[in-house]
């Protein structure tokens, strides 16, 4: 307690004394009238003092403005006055600052610079109504003079808030400067550039500065460069040291204010300084606001990124942990269709547990590539194509669903040039999301129509068209949009992620080639139409299928690694059930010892090992040894796909894995 007392004692008289010292440096320029100055800082020093340190400190206002007169002319009763005056003007305006221009954050915003320009000006008409009034009824003024005296004592006032509040509040709330080394620089540049503008200006330096010419005008692009680069202190510093330089000068008889008298000179010189402050404050403001706005946006920027960063890393990792099991399954499968070829109810079982991993298999690929998409990273091989033969191989893979709802598929292919330049995998995506999508939305025993047509030269249009439930109007232009189905029931009553429609979209931009929806309303029906330009047929591309090498009965020594126990054991049978050898193991250690106690012709392995990583063991494997090795992995995009081939693998295969596909592999990898 005795220790806030000492504090608000110290402040109380360090207050008192800089208004009593500031009022009489101001008081020895007051040339029209001993108690009314033009240039008056201690009414922006007992403004900036209420604003920080509260209504509390108002006593030494009061006392520093009393003393101030009481030693420089009138009596007793008229420095009370002036004293009551001048603190009832400071707590006026800074109530007037705090209510409506945001209190101390003043200087934050442009629009509250502006608001704290009026309250100076409204609250500084107090002190100059009661002082100069009292002085007339005293006999210190003379009445004929009271207009004159009333100006300049308000044009002081008003001019010492604008020009010196500022400094007092933003070096008092600000913390301490800490500017780069190129910013440090930037600012003694500026403030050294400045004074010497002043110096140039006010100084006497030139014959012209003698003689009213115009050239004030000089230091502002100086004071507005410091608004725009620097920050509401430097700028209001800048302002200050300007006006001292002004003041000087103008005294001097120096510069373009000087009139008949001194205090007509220092009225307009104030007058031109307010200005100029109001001006810079609110451009300084207004920078401020804008560099707040780029650093919040800067943060939600990293926010975003952030999130999507982690986004992408979860649906790997959903891609990686959902595909991962089905692997054994559909290997499980697989020698369950041989085993039960026979069993018409059995065969058709198993061909419908296919169908859904089938299904989940490619809701697992749109996942992926949304955010591939999304993120720019799809990459497409082209090659040249015949649309009409992946468009039938759409058709036999969707035709099993569409027997299911007793639904027909016509094929009509009619155009003559039909064939495409396109990655071969994508194409037939496109092509099955619109089969699928229109299978999905049929009745029972429809018919959905796939036909193409040579609308123009060089244009193939393929063409997909139900009579299902259809498209409303208003939901006819965002159908393409992600997990987008139209209305809200449709996703309840046929589920899905809406991801295919957002997907073929896509795809089709990528090819250059247009994608568009038609439909006459809801229950008529929905056409689907793919645009893509036309390319000559590649004597390549038609002799390829005789060029397919066949399958060699060549068996090898495989080194199996997967920490998935099922996974591991329905490969090893299978594998061992083709001839090969197999020594299967759940680690990278356990390999490694395997590898280095035995020899193998191959090694397949999964990428997420529990002791360490696919291609850190073949990594390690190279440097011993030129084993060729196969990557088995949940993640499947091109950059896994990279950092596989980079560690020595030389074929990475996406979960789920087919025994035809790994077969391929094995037998790629062995002749090449």
């Amino acid at each position: 307690m005795l220790r806030r007392r000492f504090s608000a004692v110290i402040v109380f008289v360090t207050l008192t004394l800089v208004y009593f010292v500031a009022g009489k440096l101001g008081l020895k320029l007051a040339f029209l009238q001993a108690s009314a100055s033009p240039v008056w800082p201690p009414a922006g020093i007992a403004l900036g003092a209420l604003l920080v340190l509260g209504y509390r400190t108002w006593p030494a206002i009061f006392v520093g403005a009393f003393l101030v007169n009481v030693t420089t002319t009138g009596n007793i009763p008229t420095s009370v006055a002036i004293g009551a005056g001048n603190t009832l003007e400071a707590i006026c305006g800074a109530w007037l600052v705090n209510r409506f221009a945001s209190g101390m954050r003043v200087f934050d915003h442009s629009q509250d610079v502006f608001r704290f320009g009026f309250a100076t000006v409204a609250s500084t008409v107090i002190s100059p109504t009661i002082g100069v009034t009292s002085l007339a009824l005293a006999g210190f003024v003379d009445w004929a003079k009271y207009g004159a005296v009333w100006v300049t004592w308000w044009l002081g006032d008003a001019t010492g808030d604008l020009i010196f509040a500022p400094v007092v509040i933003l070096w008092a709330i600000g913390p301490p400067p800490r500017w780069s080394s190129k910013k440090a620089l930037e600012v003694g540049l500026l403030l050294l550039l400045l004074v010497a503008l002043g110096e140039a200006v006010f100084g006497g330096w030139f014959p012209v500065n003698a003689t009213n010419y115009p050239i004030a005008f000089i230091c502002g692009p100086v004071v507005i460069w410091m608004a725009f680069r620097l920050s509401q202190r430097e700028t209001a510093t800048g302002i200050f040291i300007v006006s001292a330089i002004a003041i000087w000068g103008t005294l001097q008889n120096f510069g373009p204010f000087v009139m008949e008298t001194q205090n007509q000179s220092l009225l307009i010189l104030q007058s031109s300084t307010a200005v100029l402050t109001i001006t810079a404050m609110a451009l300084a403001a207004g920078m401020a606001e804008r560099r707040r706005a780029e650093a919040t946006l800067e943060r939600q920027k990293s926010l975003v990124e952030s999130a999507n960063r982690t986004k992408d890393n979860f649906l790997a990792m959903l891609s990686h942990e959902l595909r991962t099991p089905l692997t054994p399954v559909v290997l499980a499968l697989e020698t369950l269709q041989k085993q039960w070829q026979q069993n018409e109810e059995a065969g058709s079982t198993l061909e419908m547990i296919r169908r859904n991993i089938d299904v989940e298999s490619h809701l697992i690929d749109d996942l992926l590539d949304v955010t591939r998409i999304s993120k720019g990273k799809l990459e497409l091989s082209l090659v040249t194509l015949d649309a009409h033969a992946e468009v039938c191989n759409v058709v036999e893979m969707c035709q099993a669903e569409a027997e299911a709802k007793k639904i027909r598929i016509q094929v009509d292919l009619r155009a003559a040039d039909h064939h495409v330049a396109a990655d071969e995998a994508r194409f037939q995506q496109i092509i099955w999301n619109l089969l699928k999508n229109a299978i999905k939305f049929s009745r029972k025993t429809d018919e959905i129509m796939i036909s193409s047509t040579n609308e123009s030269r060089h244009q193939l249009t393929i063409s997909v068209q139900d009579n299902g439930i259809g498209i409303a109007p208003d939901a006819i232009d965002r159908i393409f949009d992600p997990f987008e189905q139209g209305e809200p029931f449709l996703k309840q009553r046929f589920g899905g992620l809406g991801l295919g429609l957002a997907i073929s979209k896509s795809l089709a931009q990528a090819h250059g080639a247009s994608l568009i929806a038609k439909s006459d309303g809801i229950n008529r029906g929905a056409t689907f139409s793919l645009s893509i330009r036309t390319v000559p047929p590649s004597q390549e591309a038609a002799g390829l299928s005789e060029k397919q090498p066949q399958l060699s009965a060549r068996t090898f020594r495989i080194l199996l690694v997967d920490d998935h126990a099922d996974t591991c054991a329905v490969l090893q049978k299978l594998l061992v059930a083709r001839g090969h050898r197999v020594t299967a193991t759940h680690d990278m250690h356990s390999a490694l010892d395997r590898a280095q106690r035995d020899h193998f012709d191959l090694i397949i392995s999964d990428l997420g090992l529990p002791d360490g990583s696919g291609t850190e063991l073949m990594t390690r494997l190279g440097a011993t040894s030129r084993i060729p090795g196969i990557a088995m992995s949940g993640f499947g995009t091109n950059a896994d796909m990279e950092k596989s081939l980079a560690a020595g693998f030389s074929e990475h295969l996406v979960k789920p894995i087919t025994m035809e596909k790994l077969e391929v592999a094995i037998q790629a990898v062995m002749t090449s």
